[in-house]
């Protein structure tokens, strides 16, 4: 090696050991340390944020913008031909503000029941198919849209599985060759349990559609309600005693296990419960009871049988909480240690709501963190009541990006330094962020949210990626 290489090698060298400080400080940043100083802006990337609206009922003053990082409409519409379409003839009063304000919008094709009947009809026949995948591409060049995502609720066969991953390929070779290779978006949904494509067909190894797709958009909700046996969360952050795998962490893992790449799952996130009428008072004491069998009414909003939205739930008339946590007379507000989520009863009516709240959703975003997923997803916008529930999707989404912009600052190559002077003050990991919640006894205790880890935001397999690259090509 000449002398030349040799200062190469050692200039690299020290570059690297820099890049593995950075990693080191990632992993041991605590987010309770982030100053104020620190800004949210696009410098960074922000992890993924998915909020998913209606095309044609949603209020676009009502979007909360600088919380999202992509906008789903659900759904676009397939007939027997395969022509994709629209009930929004006007669809700019959407696309145009969410670009302005730096949001990728992308339609959904499917969803559950006429939706993915006509999705499943159409990828059963190559001709239709093809033709479909056709339309999608002359839809994203009318409307200016960014991606596609493809709900199919829920594959019947193996074959279908295989129709699915086909028509994904297909999809994907013809929004690159249209608009130049990355340029865009490629999603499809995820069915809750088991890391399998649907409830009747077995797990396949999912590695070669999470290849093909950006995201893969995890429905980790509806897990119980009054379709169950028993009255349960709509969304069990553990696993329900006797339930084995209907979890949020027990999906996520099932997925991971089956071959879908961490980076590319987003989880989703529920703005509403599910109801139940169960068959005994005892409800007060226990969420786990017989259900009656009886068709509970929807809530006094958005009037959905079997199910209450956020909205429905903190209605100022007739909603069942006075509070975010608290509820109103008649009903009683209990917090489950097990499966970290809150349940309202109702005794006269033998009503049951297993719900997400302010404080289960914080324990989810910690998870979706800590995992190192690529983000999160929320059915739906609209069912926010005063953007409350938005309030955790605005501090998780700007987590990732705050996160690393401390520690670029706190390291030693100063990206961030303008006078080129390093910063010698140390992190203080002493602190942490807590949020208060109330166990079933009404007591208030404690449990920490967005916790830190190495995992935050993929960045420090990042960084560590990067330094073993520059020292393999130093070697060169």
């Amino acid at each position: 090696m000449n002398i030349a290489g040799i200062i190469k090698f050692v200039f690299l060298l020290q570059f690297a050991a820099s890049v593995q400080g950075l990693a080191s400080r990632l992993a041991t940043l605590d987010l309770a340390d982030v100053p104020e100083k620190v800004i949210n802006s696009g410098v960074l990337n922000k992890t993924v944020v998915f909020g998913y609206t209606y095309e044609t009922a949603m209020n676009v003053s009502q979007i909360p913008w600088e919380s999202l990082t992509h906008l789903v409409l659900a759904f676009f519409q397939i007939n027997a031909a395969g022509d994709v379409t629209t009930a929004n003839g006007n669809l700019s009063t959407i696309i145009n503000p969410a670009h302005r304000n730096g949001v990728k919008v992308i339609a959904s094709i499917g969803g559950s029941g006429d939706g993915s009947v006509a999705l499943a009809r159409a990828l059963d026949a190559k001709e239709i198919s093809a033709h479909m995948i056709e339309s999608v591409i002359e839809n994203i060049k009318r409307h200016n849209l960014d991606g596609i995502d493809i709900d199919y609720e829920f594959p019947e066969t193996p074959q279908q599985i295989k129709s699915l991953y086909s028509a994904l390929k297909s999809t994907r070779y013809a929004l690159d060759s249209a608009f130049g290779k990355g340029q865009k978006i490629l999603t499809t949904t995820l069915f809750s349990s088991n890391g399998r494509f649907g409830p009747n067909v077995p797990q396949v190894n999912a590695k070669p559609f999470s290849d093909i797709v950006d995201y893969g958009l995890l429905m980790s909700y509806d897990y119980f309600g009054s379709f169950s046996q028993i009255s349960a969360p709509n969304s069990p952050f553990y696993d329900v005693p006797g339930y084995p795998g209907l979890s949020f962490t027990s999906s996520i893992a099932a997925w991971l296990s089956a071959g879908w790449d961490a980076e590319k799952l987003v989880a989703g996130l529920a703005y509403y419960g599910r109801t139940a009428i169960v068959s005994s008072k005892s409800a007060q004491i226990t969420q786990f009871m017989p259900n009656s069998g009886a068709a509970p009414p929807g809530g006094p909003i958005d009037k959905i049988a079997g199910a209450w939205t956020w909205a429905d739930l903190r209605d100022p008339t007739e909603g069942a909480l006075i509070a975010p946590a608290e509820a109103r007379q008649g009903w009683q507000r209990f917090w489950d240690n097990g499966t970290q989520t809150p349940w309202l009863f109702h005794l006269d009516s033998q009503t049951y709501i297993g719900y997400d709240d302010i404080d289960s959703l914080s324990v989810k975003a910690n998870h979706i963190i800590t995992e190192g997923l690529a983000g999160a997803m929320v059915w739906m916008v609209q069912y926010d009541y005063g953007r409350e529930l938005e309030s955790v999707v605005q501090s998780y989404s700007s987590v990732c990006s705050r996160i690393f912009r401390q520690a670029l600052e706190q390291s030693e190559l100063s990206l961030l330094d303008s006078d080129g002077q390093e910063e010698s003050e140390e992190i203080d990991n002493s602190k942490s962020m807590s949020h208060k919640t109330r166990d079933s006894g009404g007591i208030i205790s404690t449990h920490s949210t967005f916790e830190p880890s190495s995992a935050s935001c993929n960045l420090y397999r990042l960084s560590q990626a990067a330094a073993l690259a520059i020292l393999a090509f130093a070697a060169l």
